[in-house]
This record gives structure tokens, sequence and C-alpha cells, in this order.
């Protein structure tokens, strides 16, 4: 895609939903390249639409994404990685290796689009540049979602990781039942998705080993957590804020 660049600049003087609304509003098409330090990501935009996305980590490769929602296994997701080609992607792969369906691929590569445009709200430093141009009709997938619901959701998911961050302030955090089993079974405000992650709270897991577990997504089981805490269902483990003191 040939094109030039019309916009660009330092993300820590400009924040991003800034931007987003200007090429929304403007109704742009080309390619919105953002760095930070060896990180990379590539949003395509056709006529003020988020199309495609494209990230340089690992993490957010569409393997990884389907891994963490429990709909391939990790063997699974080594053994598709290595049968890529230059001329395969991997989505194809794991198709027509029979672990996931053409309708799965297309909701995975989707929530990876939204995954990777949603946790570049967290950046407050980098560089970014827009080159016009016209779509790549092969880096297109429709989203079903305007861009001022994407900005809406993605200030709504900081407000939330602030939160959570207040009483999770890092990954190795490890919560234990409030309750006794009996008085967390009558508690009538427990949905499906809480008690799937309540039973995988064992009062020595992380909530980062709870997340990976519960094969929901990091932001959602984590808001879950969250939530029971808030609740009074769980709580953090007596000792840990006194040991990082210590630890500083």
């Amino acid at each position: 895609m040939a094109g030039s660049t019309i916009l660009s600049g330092d993300l820590g003087s400009i924040n991003l939903a800034d931007i987003f609304n200007l090429l929304g509003m403007s109704k742009k098409t080309g390619v919105l390249k953002l760095s930070r330090g060896a990180e990379t990501r590539s949003l395509h935009w056709e006529q003020g639409e988020i199309v495609f996305a494209r990230s340089n980590s690992v993490r957010d490769s569409l393997g990884n994404c389907l891994v963490r929602k429990g709909i391939i296994t990790p063997e699974q997701n080594a053994v598709s990685a290595s049968k890529i080609d230059e001329t395969t992607r991997h989505g194809k792969v794991l198709v027509r290796m029979g672990f996931i369906t053409a309708d799965q691929l297309l909701w995975a590569v989707k929530h990876q689009v939204l995954e990777i445009v949603y946790n570049l709200f967290h950046w407050r430093s980098g560089f970014f540049e827009f080159m016009e141009g016209e779509a790549d009709a092969k880096e297109k997938i429709t989203l079903s979602m305007s861009t001022t619901k994407i900005i809406m959701e993605g200030i709504h998911r900081l407000d939330e990781w602030a939160k959570m961050r207040a009483v999770f302030p890092d990954d190795a955090v490890v919560v234990e039942p409030a309750l006794p089993p009996r008085a967390q079974a009558s508690r009538p405000d427990l949905g499906a998705e809480e008690k799937k992650v309540l039973a995988l709270v064992d009062g020595s897991r992380s909530i980062a080993e709870v997340a990976s577990l519960a094969r929901q997504g990091e932001f959602e089981a984590y808001s879950l957590l969250f939530n029971l805490v808030s609740a009074g269902v769980l709580k953090v483990r007596a000792g840990q804020a006194a040991a990082r003191r210590l630890a500083r």
C-alpha cells in the first residue's frame, strides 16, 4: 500500500482517543503505525473505521489469543505454528488441521484485532505515524464496531484496569476464599462465569494463574476476580502487602 504521511507525533503529547477521533471523523483510509521501544503496532483504516491490526508482540499472536480463550491447547498452538510458511497464515493452518472451524477463526481474528487496539490505550509514550493510501483487501475484516464504540470501550477498560490494579498491584497477587463453601453456594448474585473462576481459586494460585486456567482472557478474568473481591466472596491473601513493602 503506497501512501504519504499526513499525521505523526509523540504519544506523550496527544491522546490516542483524539487520534482515533480525528481519523474517524475525517473518514481516513490508510495505516496508523505506532511504536514504543521495540514494540510496534499497525492499525489499518478504511473510511474512518479500523479494519485490521498487527502487532509484533508474541502475546498478541492469533495462536496465543486462541489459547487464552480456551479454544485450542498450547500443544495445538505449537504444532500448528510449526507448519506456518510464507504463503500460509496460522489461522488457515489451524482450520486445515481441524483445530478450529472457519467461524471460530473469524471470531478469533476480530477478538485479536480488538485486543491489540484496546491494549494501545495503556501506552503513555511512543510515536505514531498515519500513512494515507488505499487499504489492502487482504488486510480487512468487519469488526461490526464503530470507531466511537471502540474508543469508548478502550477508555472504559483503562478505567477498569486502574480500579483493578488498586486491589491487584501485580499479577503475582494471590486471592483466597473469604467465605466457607456453603456460604458461597448460597450467594444468589454469583453467575456461571463467577462460579467458574471461583472454583479455580485455591488460596495458592496467583491471579495470573487463575486467569490462564479460566481461559477467558486477562481483562475478563481479572474483572471477575475483582468483582468477587468487591462482593466479599474472595480476599487478597493476608501478608502480601507487608511482604511487598519489605521487598522495596
